[in-house]
């Protein structure tokens, strides 16, 4: 009579097939297109800076199709200070054309003015205009092609008054209207002005490279994300 009791290198050999089996099955239901009873990790394809603001720019529209982006909220935040004139008695490297910007910016992020919240510092913008990097992108304005409705712009030197060696630069917000919008007072003005002027007219005492652009990332801007902490 035949042994039927399988030896030890029958269990193994056996055990070494469905393996096997099981291993070019995955192979084979990955390729029709069945489901794969396993977790697979999903690599998301590379996407360039231009190709995700696309991305982004697609689902927001796809997703909030009556709505503006983010960076419109801070365009209206500057138009709603020049209107209103909120900010009070100018004040060189206090309550100057930076502390403008960040309380436009706090204001139309959700975080505030530091008037609102009857404080002295800002939450997304720290001194001289500077923005959270996180948040922000810098780009010096040759390598933008077109300036958007909320923009930062930064130059080396206002064009409020001729240029000097040792001038201090100067800051405004592209408005809904693609004017750029600021805070200034001259020695020889009474009171402060809420600027409004072309953009050209805005960097004329500059060449290009001495301008910023300071955008919101798209990530924010087609609210692909909240900003952290405010919305």
């Amino acid at each position: 009579m035949t042994n039927l009791r399988p030896t030890i290198w029958t269990i193994v050999g056996g055990l070494v097939g469905l393996l096997l089996l099981g291993a070019v099955g995955l192979v084979v239901a990955d390729r029709i297109g069945l489901p794969v009873p396993t977790t697979v990790n999903i690599t998301v394809p590379y996407m360039n800076e231009a190709e995700h603001e696309r991305w982004a720019r697609e689902q927001f529209f796809a997703n909030h199709p009556d709505e503006k982006p983010l960076n419109w909220a801070i365009a209206r935040a500057a138009e709603e200070f020049r209107l209103s004139k909120p900010m009070g008695d100018f004040v060189l490297q206090e309550n100057d054309c930076s502390d403008f910007v960040g309380c436009v910016v706090d204001r139309a992020l959700g975080a505030g003015a530091r008037f609102e919240r009857e404080s002295d510092e800002h939450i997304l913008c720290g001194p001289g205009g500077t923005v959270r990097r996180e948040l922000f992108v810098t780009r010096l304005l040759p390598d933008v092609n077109v300036v958007q409705p909320g923009d930062i712009i930064g130059v080396r030197h206002s064009h409020w008054y001729p240029p000097k060696h040792d001038s201090t630069g100067h800051v405004g917000v592209v408005g809904p209207d693609g004017k750029v919008l600021d805070f200034v007072k001259l020695k020889v003005w009474s009171d402060a002005r809420y600027g409004r002027s072309d953009l050209e007219w805005f960097i004329r005492n500059c060449t290009p490279d001495e301008v910023r652009v300071i955008r919101l990332r798209a990530d924010y801007r087609y609210l692909i994300v909240d900003v952290p902490g405010v919305r």
